[in-house]
């Protein structure tokens, strides 16, 4: 029977930056469809300002995702700890 090597689960500094890094993205397209969401308020008619989808939209474009987004690109730049005395 030949032999099988086993195969080592991703370290937690890869899981991390694999992570970090997906959410950077993810952050970084929200963003850009909440500048979409922006742009059609802005020009949403004033009649419509105060219905169900003028609401809807104030509300998405109300989230702060740049305080999100910052957050997440430091941790995706976080100088994480290797451990036993690899530091």
């Amino acid at each position: 029977m030949a032999n099988m090597a086993t195969k080592r689960p991703p370290s937690r500094v890869a899981r991390w930056q694999s992570a970090a890094g997906n959410a950077v993205a993810a952050l970084e397209e929200l963003v850009s469809i909440q500048e979409e969401y922006q742009e059609w308020l802005d020009n949403l008619p004033d009649n419509l300002r105060q219905s169900t989808l003028g609401e809807k939209l104030e509300e998405v474009t109300g989230l702060d995702l740049s305080s999100a987004l910052d957050t997440v690109a430091e941790a995706d730049s976080a100088d994480l700890p290797l451990g036993f005395g690899r530091d």
